[in-house]
């Protein structure tokens, strides 16, 4: 499979839209280096910007997985699932990247005597780019279209829109005495996007 996979990875990384990413990467350390700028900043709003570049980072992922060539490429020895695993590699790869950027600039600049909570912040990124790209696996795998990618996206925002009203619950301050309880359930989340990606990058039967 290695053998299989290390070819493949120049040609994707020269078809991938990265745009969107790299666009969502330099919102994510203008909101880093923006957050009360001039002065040390606070966990909680360290948090805020963490979970912002999360949801952005997610919907931006999803565009990766558009092969505007797939309706060519739907009789090649390489098959369409490790084609769509690699990409989704590739820009998980560069989204954590950035978002861990992210992650360190405002690290560099808490007030004294704070912390942020890295690891349960992590989890809440791994699961939103998880989600966005499994909005657009989805929606790619009937669709191989940029159009998949923006609805994927639009889905993704939509979610995180929608837990607003639930904001405490779903997105807790750091230092919250059920900040332990409230990550468990995101990481128990974690595996139905990857799932959801699993049965996203089977084969198209046309």
């Amino acid at each position: 499979m290695i053998r299989l996979s290390a070819p493949l990875l120049g040609p994707l990384v020269r078809a991938i839209d990265w745009i969107p990413v790299a666009a969502a990467a330099a919102v994510a350390a203008v909101l880093a280096l923006a957050t009360t700028p001039g002065s040390p900043v606070d966990p909680d709003n360290a948090a805020i910007t963490l979970r912002m570049c999360g949801v952005l980072l997610g919907a931006a992922a999803g565009f990766a997985l558009v092969d505007t060539a797939a309706a060519t490429t739907t009789v090649v020895p390489v098959p369409r699932w490790l084609r769509q695993w690699l990409r989704l590699l590739l820009v998980a790869v560069a989204a954590g990247a950035a978002w861990t950027a992210a992650l360190l600039l405002l690290s560099a600049r808490l007030a004294e005597g704070t912390e942020l909570a890295a690891a349960g912040l992590a989890t809440e990124a791994a699961v939103s780019v998880a989600a966005g790209l499994a909005c657009t696996a989805l929606l790619v795998r009937r669709r191989p279209e940029r159009f998949a990618a923006v609805i994927g996206a639009a889905v993704l925002l939509g979610l995180a829109v929608g837990t607003l009203p639930w904001f405490e619950t779903v997105w807790p301050y750091p230092g919250s005495p059920d900040w332990d309880r409230i990550h468990q359930v995101w990481l128990a989340v974690l595996p139905a996007p990857l799932l959801a990606l699993a049965f996203a990058h089977r084969e198209v039967t046309r």
